[in-house]
């Protein structure tokens, strides 16, 4: 973060902006597929490239876990972290072992949530834990699960929300994880953020159903702009700024228009850095949600213009969020102390996602799998 007014970074827009009108992407003629090419190593060149591009983008915020989180801090989380998957079975075979280990969810934890103590940073990284789980149950070709048996698992997520806790429905280790998660959110939460958090996973598992529906019927969305109203629903992100609150200690609320765009472009920049990332794994896995694969859709588009924007748009984000959050912290540090801390708080959550997803093995691919 500058630290004055006059580092700042000023952005011309005042609302989230979806599209650049104009783009040369834009005018490029719709196509319901991705273009081959003619050179069909120009798309793995691109594909393998991706990596490299981003580590050249800046993240101009400061990673405030090097000052709050030591190493060995990190390896309790990760211990506890493997533990609690173990304990509620949601880990089983050896090469599930290593892959889960290679993802270094607690490293990631400690990154968005340095300031956070260590007994509410293991709450938050079981809910990802679980999170995570969820999101490779539905994204996994090897299941063949239809989108109304997703939503049928779904259901049974939304029931323990509820508090409805019948025997038929405690019976898979990802209802029972997230019964556990749940019970011990509701120790430390008023019923207001309760209903906030259970509001947002209900977007998340509706985007799952629809993005499940699309690539059932090998459905895109109809504009860019569709697409990022999914995205931000389906990346989930918003959970984690819910979870600000109760690992802070303290209450916000949402009423404030500048907070709002701050967390929307926020969630874009999350959510657009993991697109590259997942890329060649969604590819492989005929995934539709992402960025990069829309654009390909939506437009007669090589890879590499797609990633081009989308690398365009990520620097747009970060020039929007810091003019965003320079103006809080100017104006709000000493008349709000909460908002100073969730605005700190989702920076942290930006940047650290940032460094975890270029240490994750997370979206790396293996040796037998083959690309384009």
């Amino acid at each position: 973060m500058p630290k004055s007014k006059k580092e700042s970074i000023k952005s011309k827009n005042k609302e989230p902006t979806e599209w650049n009108k104009g783009s040369r992407i834009e005018k490029l003629r719709k196509t319901k597929l991705i273009p081959q090419s003619n050179n069909q190593s120009n798309n793995i060149n691109t594909l393998n490239e991706s990596h490299k591009i981003l580590e050249s983008l800046n993240c101009n915020i400061p990673l405030r876990a090097r000052n709050y989180v030591s190493k060995e801090e990190v390896l309790k989380i990760e211990k506890h972290c493997y533990e609690w998957a173990k304990k509620f079975e949601l880990i089983k075979k050896k090469t599930t072992n290593k892959e889960f280990k290679g993802s270094k969810f607690g490293l990631l934890i400690c990154y968005i949530f340095p300031t956070a103590s260590f007994e509410r940073r293991c709450l938050a990284i079981d809910f990802f834990n679980w999170l995570f789980f969820v999101d490779d149950l539905i994204d996994d070709n090897n299941k063949n699960l239809k989108p109304e048996e997703i939503k049928t698992v779904l259901d049974k997520f939304k029931s323990i929300l509820d508090d409805n806790l019948q025997s038929e429905v405690l019976q898979s280790p990802l209802v029972i994880a997230l019964w556990d998660v749940w019970a011990r959110m509701k120790k430390i939460t008023n019923e207001i953020w309760r209903m906030k958090f259970r509001n947002t996973i209900l977007l998340y598992f509706d985007a799952c159903y629809l993005n499940a529906q699309n690539e059932f019927s090998n459905k895109f969305p109809n504009s860019v702009e569709e697409y990022i109203k999914i995205r931000r629903n389906s990346g989930a992100v918003m959970t984690s700024f819910n979870l600000i609150e109760p690992l802070l200690g303290i209450q916000i609320s949402y009423d404030n228009k500048e907070l709002r765009n701050l967390m929307e472009y926020c969630n874009d920049h999350i959510c657009f850095i993991n697109d590259i990332y997942s890329l060649q794994k969604e590819l492989l896995e005929g995934g539709v949600d992402n960025i990069i694969i829309v654009l390909c859709h939506l437009h007669q588009s090589s890879l590499q213009e797609a990633v081009n924007y989308a690398v365009e748009l990520i620097n747009q984000r970060m020039t929007q969020i810091q003019e965003i959050a320079n103006k809080f912290m100017q104006f709000n540090l000493e008349n709000n102390q909460d908002i100073s801390k969730y605005v700190n708080a989702l920076l942290d959550i930006v940047v650290g996602s940032f460094h975890w997803h270029k240490m994750s093995g997370r979206y790396s691919i293996k040796k037998n799998e083959t690309m384009v």
